[in-house]
Parts: structure tokens; sequence; C-alpha cells
């Protein structure tokens, strides 16, 4: 090391957390004062990020209305040019409703035909929705989740938000990550599977299963022209690519879902969906959870949105067809869409090679994943100690955080980091070190690429770990 690290930090205390999320942002009118042709003007698996078939969240839905439903941009028909995603066990969950009856087979139809002329794309195959009630959501929200997510990741999952102060104690992460998938999911789009799925309250075609489908067969048409598989979404060490990719996604057919139900839905109908009594309950859903599963959860949706609005900005639905050839890499281009325009790819960062081994006998390192721009950006803010995390979290060029198993309970978190200057390196620095004042025992070091992290179960541990930094 060139610099010595500070002082350990071995002060207790839960610190504050928060979350947040969007209404009415100027993404909400992507098509004002322009058509598909030019493009609109300018003006929110890891376990940290539930994964699973393409889900279009109620609150989402209901946001989007709210937020977007009094400006209808123009839909001129555009010029043609997962998080994929667990499979659905077969064998679980009930037998779902029956599919469409004749009548509802014709509205879905006349929503495939809207939705195709909005966003520009052609099905190759045919696909017919299948409605659920919501206790059949709920068996397949917990098979499909329980069948993509290994007990053992899992468990390395939630031993790393707690180090991180971003998950309570006794908390569990598969109990919070189904509890709010099933409170909250309204359709659902499995690429392997090929199986769209929108939720019904009573088995009918409402103005909120309408929106949905519009949402979900956009999911389709996606898979079909371009194949969501093939965005890597499922390798488990790539968390911050992966929800980067899963924001183009959900931006997509967030924006195609808003285009939709601006010309396709009444004033009244987009009052039902967005009724302020079922957002309250959202909201409340939401105020009961960790902030990093709230904002990971929306954050596809929200940031997603703004980041293909811009791409739509700049050269109409041909680019954001191209993005899905030539994928986002990290959250930091969702956040800054012009770092993506401009190939500003993260950098490559490492761990530092054979730690457990350097540490001794029963060290391993069982878990290893990006936290990217968006991540940092929590944490830094979890505690109430950063005045302005996004800020500071904006310098992000890359970084690799490890979670070290040791004996007898000992455990070690490193995050290795790289930053745009000098400059936004040290802003890192100053504000990693107040949140660590709210953690029981941390302390950052200077590495070769940037700061490094460093959380331990003791002092003990920790010295050990920052002597082999």
């Amino acid at each position: 090391m060139t610099t010595p690290p500070r002082r350990p930090i071995q002060r207790p205390g839960p610190g504050r957390r928060s979350w947040q999320y969007e209404v009415g942002s100027p993404a909400c009118n992507p098509g004002r004062g322009s058509d598909h042709r030019g493009g609109p003007d300018r003006r929110p698996r890891r376990g940290r990020r539930p994964s699973g078939p393409l889900a279009v969240l109620l609150l989402v839905v209901s946001l989007a209305l709210l937020g977007c439903g009094s400006n209808p941009p123009s839909t001129s028909p555009a010029p043609a040019t997962s998080q994929p995603s667990r499979t659905l066990a077969p064998s679980v969950g009930p037998t779902p409703a029956p599919t469409a009856t004749p009548d509802a087979a014709a509205v879905y139809a006349t929503i495939q035909q809207q939705v195709e002329q909005i966003r520009g794309l052609q099905p190759r195959r045919a696909i017919t929705p299948t409605l659920l009630d919501e206790a059949a959501l709920h068996q397949l929200v917990v098979a499909s989740f329980d069948k993509a997510n290994p007990s053992g990741q899992l468990q390395a999952e939630q031993e790393l938000l707690q180090h991180l102060g971003l998950l309570p104690g006794s908390a569990s992460l598969v109990d919070l990550e189904t509890q709010f998938l099933s409170g909250e999911v309204v359709g659902l789009y499995d690429p392997e599977t090929r199986k769209l799925y929108v939720v019904s309250q009573a088995g009918q075609l409402g103005p909120t299963e309408r929106v949905t489908y519009a949402h979900e067969f956009t999911h389709e048409l996606q898979d079909q022209n371009f194949g969501l598989q093939d965005l890597g979404l499922d390798q488990p060490d790539q968390g911050d690519r992966a929800l980067a990719r899963s924001a183009l996604v959900e931006g997509d057919a967030t924006l195609v879902m808003q285009l939709w139900e601006t010309e396709h839905l009444t004033a009244a109908e987009i009052g039902q969906v967005a009724g302020l009594g079922d957002l309250l309950g959202q909201l409340a859903l939401l105020a009961r959870m960790p902030a990093i599963l709230v904002q990971d959860s929306l954050f596809p949706y929200t940031a997603g949105l703004q980041f293909v609005t811009a791409l739509r900005a700049q050269g109409g639905w041909a680019a954001v067809n191209a993005a899905f050839r030539d994928p986002p890499d990290s959250t930091s281009q969702i956040l800054h869409p012009e770092r993506y325009l401009a190939h500003q790819r993260p950098l490559a960062v490492s761990l530092p090679a054979g730690l457990p081994a350097e540490l001794g006998s029963g060290w391993s390192l069982p878990l290893q994943d990006t936290l990217g721009e968006l991540q940092l950006r929590i944490w830094l803010g979890s505690q109430g100690t950063t005045a302005d995390a996004a800020g500071v979290a904006a310098g992000w060029r890359g970084d690799r955080v490890g979670l070290y198993r040791g004996p007898d309970g000992a455990w070690a978190v490193v995050i290795a980091t790289a930053w745009a200057s000098p400059s936004a390196a040290a802003a890192f620095r100053d504000a990693a070190d107040g949140v660590l004042a709210k953690l029981p025992v941390g302390t950052t070091v200077a590495g070769a690429a940037g700061p490094v992290v460093a959380l331990a179960s003791d002092p003990t541990v920790l010295g050990q770990v920052v002597a082999r930094l």
C-alpha cells in the first residue's frame, strides 16, 4: 500500500435507511412535441435484486398512469428496423384459470396490434396469455423464486447485505423478496418457458389487466426479435450488469405501456388503475421494506424508462433496438445515458488474489460480485452520513465486492473500487468512512485502482485483512 490505512472504526449503531422513487418524472412524457420517427424532445442473478420472469409491478403501473396520464404522447407508427429468467417449475403451483374467452381473445389481439404499431416490431409466433388470480400468482412467484435461487447463494447474499448495514440482522432475504413480489407483481413473462401471465382480480379484463398485457406483450416482442436469454442476465457474479440490462428490457416495456395507455385508456380508466387508495397501500408496503430491495426492484422501471427515453430521443426505436444488440454493462450507463452513448464501459477491478489462503485454514470466498454505481449510492446513503450520495457515486468507474467466511463465525467484506479521478476517489473514501463510522468494524485503505473498503467481524480479523490488501 502506498498510504497507511485509516484507523479502524469500531462504533456500533444502526443507521437510517430511506427509499425513494420518482413520480411524474420528465421521462413520463416521452413523446411530447415529436413523433416516433424523430424521437421525443429531451428533457427508477443476485439477491440484492429479485430475479425471475419479467414482471410488471402494480406500483409501476399506478405511478406511470398517475404521473403521465394527463399528457398523451404522440404515437405515430415507428419505422421497423432476463432480467430473464428463472424457469417456472411445471409441477408446482395451482392450475391457472382458463386462458381466454372468445371476447377476451379479441381484446388481447387488439392490444397486440396496437403495441406492435407503437413499438415497430412484429411477432414471429403466436402467444396465448394466461389469467391468474392472486393466490395462483403467489404460488407461481414462490415456486419460481425457490427454483432460481439456491439456498446457499441466498444465504451468502443475505450475509453480505447484513454486514454492509443494508439489511437488518434478523431479516430473511427470501421472506422479504417473496413478500415484495407477491404484493406487487401484476403480470409476468417468462422467456425460458415463453409463457405470459396476467393477474386478474375476478377473471376479467379491466384497465389494469389491459395495460399490464401491453407491458408484458412488449416483452414477448423483445424476446422474439432480440432473444432475451442472450443478454446473459443469469451470471451470478455480474449483478450490476444484470441490473443494467434488466433496466433496458423493463424501461422499453414501461415506455410502450405509457404510450399505449395514453392512447387507449379513458381518463376514468386511468384513474381506476392509479387509484389513490391502491397507491397508498403499495407505498405502505415499500415503507416496510429495506431500501436496497425497494430501489433495486424499481430501478429497472424508473431509471430504465429514462434511459430508453434518452436512446429514443437520439435515434428513435432503431436506437433502442440497437441497444439490445449492444446492451449496457453497468447501472452507471443507465443512470447516465451519455456514458452508454459514448461507449464508456466499466473498468475491470479485481479482489486481492489468494486472500482466503493468506488468511489461513477455514477461510473461503463464497460470494463475489460487482456492486456498481447504484448499489454504492444506496450504501453511501444508508446511514444518513453522506449529504450527496448520488453525486459521490457518480464518479464510479468500477468495483468488485467479496464476502469472506472464516472459522468460528469470522467474516470479512472487501470492496475494491475504481473512480473517474483522484478527487472522485477521495470523495468516495471520505463518504465511505462516514458510513463505516456507523457500522461495528471497518476501514478504508488505498488500493491500486482506488480506495478499498474493508469490514470484518472483529478488529483482529480486520487487521489481518488490511495487512494483506
